[in-house]
């Protein structure tokens, strides 16, 4: 059996945060690797693409490079990556490019219209590598990887991605703020820490699954002033994560104000209340460069 393998590229949200304060956990927005046998998917190309693309040409050695690049959402800090995207300035690469199809234009327009005019000194058309783009219309397969889409609450909307090989699950949730959706909306306004009830299909798309990667950007404390933003409160992912129990979970999409401290306390908050509930999941915060299988985390052996 082959493995399914995640690496991370950029894991922060909203605008690119270099600086020794980010470090640790990364300062580029969203662009994750995911690998199955000899087929390449991207998810993003927020500013961590330009690192993906440069690891590439020094893996491949001038080799041509066939990927599939599959977008979440076109939110700037989702595509402001691709432009610098070195692999695609080159004629023996190519790409097929998914997204969805938004009322004012295709994902081939959205993304040309960021490298025209006043925005961009050079345009998609310079871009030689091979291009070929489609619509995320329903489930579609990369290599041997079947991906299905799901609608996330976030304004102008969101895909979430469920991509399964080889019995190997991972779950891409990022853009999402799930309170919004849950049956009991109205009482999580008052209460934030209520138990939550989610939609069947919420749940049935997040069950079963070895590894997901969930926007958690906000602390219970910051999310009542963020409410309607987007994006997830640690208490939300806790909650979800004690309903559909998945093998691993990666906190991701961390707020441009959240320090390296910041995201390690709300990590180590997560676990502590997951340790409270006895669940079995392995809780920790997205750094750029991890690089982590999808599958079931092997225990230590009891000491006792």
């Amino acid at each position: 059996m082959s493995d399914l393998t995640v690496r991370f590229w950029g894991t922060r949200g909203s605008i690119p945060t270099p600086g020794r304060k980010t470090k640790k956990y990364g300062g580029n927005t969203t662009c994750i690797e995911v690998r199955h046998e000899d087929t390449l998917l991207v998810f993003d190309a927020g500013s961590g693409i330009r690192e993906l693309g440069m690891s590439w040409l020094n893996e491949f050695s001038g080799k041509p490079v066939d990927a599939a690049i599959v977008f979440t959402h076109l939110h700037w800090d989702h595509i402001q990556g691709f432009p610098f995207f070195s692999c695609g300035y080159m004629p023996q690469n190519s790409f097929t490019i998914w997204g969805e199809k938004r009322e004012s234009a295709g994902v081939e327009q959205l993304l040309s219209g960021q490298m025209t005019g006043d925005y961009f000194p050079i345009e998609l058309s310079a871009m030689q590598a091979k291009l070929k783009f489609k619509t995320v219309d329903g489930p579609f397969e990369v290599g041997k990887m079947k991906i299905r889409p799901f609608r996330l609450p976030h304004p102008g909307g969101s895909l979430g991605y469920r991509v399964e090989a080889d019995g190997a699950v991972f779950v891409l949730a990022t853009d999402s703020e799930l309170d919004q959706i849950a049956l009991n909306r109205e009482e999580l306004l008052s209460d934030h820490l209520a138990p939550r009830q989610y939609p069947d299909d919420l749940i049935e798309f997040m069950s079963g699954v070895n590894l997901i990667a969930i926007d958690t950007q906000y602390t219970d404390s910051v999310y009542p002033q963020r409410v309607g933003w987007g994006h997830n409160s640690i208490a939300t992912v806790v909650d979800l994560c004690d309903q559909v129990k998945p093998d691993i979970l990666a906190m991701c999409h961390h707020d441009p104000q959240s320090t390296d401290q910041m995201v390690s306390k709300m990590s180590d908050d997560a676990a502590r209340r997951l340790k409270r509930l006895d669940s079995d999941t392995l809780f920790f915060a997205a750094r750029e460069g991890l690089t982590i299988k999808a599958h079931r985390p092997k225990r230590p052996p009891s000491l006792n």
